[in-house]
C-alpha cells in the first residue's frame, strides 16, 4: 500500500476512468486471486508477455505480490524476444485499469517501432484501460474478448484536501517555504485557485499527447478519440468505434499462432501444409487432417522437420512415426538408458528428455 500511495501522490497519471475504477480492481489482487505473471516462451515462436495490474514506471521487489507491472520489465521482455531468433510474435496479455503517466509514452513509443520488426499483437484480457490501452494500442493488432474492455482515453488528477481533518484531530500544519509556487497541491491546505488552474493545465498538455499518441498507433483521428470522452467500450462497440480489430479469446489467439507457425515451419523445408494434407488423403489415412498434424508435430518436437515429407509419402501413421524418431533420437545421442530408466514417462517426455540431451551435445 505504501508504493500505491506514492504512486497516487504524483498527482497527474494517465489512468482509469476514475479511482474506483481502481478500487473494483483490486478484487483481482493476487492475494485473492493467482495472477499468470510468468512470461511464456513456447517452441511454436511465441512469447507472452503478462501485462497485469497497476502500472508503474520502476520495477520494485514487491511488484509482483501487489499486482502491479513496471514499464521497465515491459520494455527488458519486449527487447529480450526481440533479439530471441525463435520468437516470430510477441503476445501482450493486458489485464489492468491503468496507471501512472510517467515512462509511458518512452514505451509506447518503443512499442511502436519494435512492431515493425517483429509482429506484436496485443488482446484485453480482459482489461485494457488508459495507460494500458496506450500499450494496447502501440501494438499491430488490438483484439478483446466478448467481455474485455478498452478505453478510458483520458487524464485525471486529484487533490486531498485534509485540512479539515486535521482541524478535527487538533492538528495544525504550519508551512515555511521559499518560492511561491512551492507549496503546491499541500494536501493540509485548501488548494488555490493558482494551484488548480496550473494542475488544469498540465492535465489538458498530457491529454493531448494521450489523445495523439492513440491517433497515430490507431491511424484514427485526434477528433475521433475525443469523442469517446474517456469512455469503456466493450466487445463489438470496442471495434465498432476503431479500438480494437477483433473478437476472440486468449487461448484461440495462442492456438492460431501456434497453427500458423507450423505451416511456416513447413514451407521452411519446401512442404506445402495444403498439399500434405491431401496426400495424407490419398494414402488413406483415418481422420486424416488430425493423424497428419499429429505426425508435423511430432517431428518438429523432435526437431527433424525434414522427416515430415518422408513419413507422409510413406504412409507412416503418428505412433510409427512417434517410434522411428524415438529410435532416431536414441541412436544419435547414445542415451538409450533413458528409454528404460523411466518407464513411468509417456513415449512423448521420452523424445522430450533425449531432444534436450541432443541439445547439450551439441547436436
Amino acid at each position: 500500500m505504501k508504493q500505491q500511495a506514492m504512486w497516487l501522490n504524483k498527482a497527474v497519471m494517465v489512468e482509469p476512468r476514475s479511482f474506483e475504477l481502481l478500487s473494483l480492481h483490486a478484487a483481482k489482487h493476487p492475494t485473492f486471486k493467482n495472477i499468470k505473471h510468468a512470461v511464456k516462451n513456447s517452441e511454436s515462436g511465441i512469447k507472452v508477455i503478462p501485462i497485469h495490474g497497476i502500472l508503474t514506471k520502476k520495477s520494485e521487489a514487491f511488484d509482483d505480490v501487489l499486482g502491479m507491472t513496471s514499464y521497465e520489465k515491459i520494455r527488458e521482455e519486449i527487447e529480450e524476444a526481440l533479439i530471441d531468433e525463435e520468437v516470430e510474435t510477441i503476445i501482450l496479455d493486458i489485464d489492468s485499469p491503468g496507471g501512472e503517466v510517467n515512462g509511458l509514452f518512452d514505451l509506447a513509443d518503443f512499442i511502436y517501432e519494435a512492431r515493425t520488426k517483429k509482429r506484436i499483437v496485443a488482446i484485453a484480457n480482459d482489461d485494457a484501460y488508459s495507460a494500458a490501452y496506450a500499450i494496447a494500442s502501440s501494438a499491430e493488432k488490438v483484439l478483446v474478448t466478448r467481455t474485455s474492455g478498452v478505453g478510458s482515453i483520458g487524464v485525471i488528477a486529484s487533490h486531498i484536501d485534509q485540512s479539515g481533518f486535521d482541524e478535527k484531530q487538533g492538528v495544525k500544519y504550519t508551512t515555511v517555504f521559499a518560492g511561491k509556487r512551492k507549496n503546491d497541491l499541500n494536501p493540509h491546505e485548501p488548494i488555490t485557485s493558482e494551484s488548480l488552474e496550473s494542475l488544469q493545465e498540465e492535465v489538458g498538455r498530457l491529454y493531448e499527447m494521450f489523445v495523439q499518441l492513440i491517433a497515430r498507433n490507431r491511424n484514427l483521428s485526434t477528433e475521433k478519440i475525443k469523442s469517446t470522452e474517456a469512455g469503456l467500450y466493450f466487445g463489438e462497440k470496442a471495434i465498432e468505434i476503431g479500438l480494437a480489430d477483433g473478437i476472440t479469446t486468449f487461448s484461440e489467439l495462442i492456438d492460431n499462432y501456434r497453427s500458423n507457425m507450423t505451416k511456416t515451419e513447413i514451407k521452411e523445408h519446401a512442404i506445402d501444409f495444403d498439399d500434405l494434407l491431401e496426400q495424407g488423403r490419398c494414402l488413406g489415412y483415418e481422420s486424416c487432417r488430425k493423424e497428419v498434424l499429429e505426425v508435423i508435430r511430432l517431428c518438429n518436437l523432435s526437431k527433424m522437420p525434414e522427416k515430415i515429407g518422408e513419413f507422409i509419402e510413406q504412409g507412416v501413421n503418428a505412433k510409427q512415426a512417434q517410434e522411428i524418431l524415438m529410435s532416431i533420437l536414441a541412436e544419435r545421442t547414445k542415451k538409450t538408458e533413458i528409454l528404460s530408466t523411466i518407464p513411468q514417462n509417456t513415449p512423448e517426455d521420452l523424445m522430450m528428455q533425449v531432444a534436450k540431451s541432443r541439445a547439450k551435445s551439441g547436436i
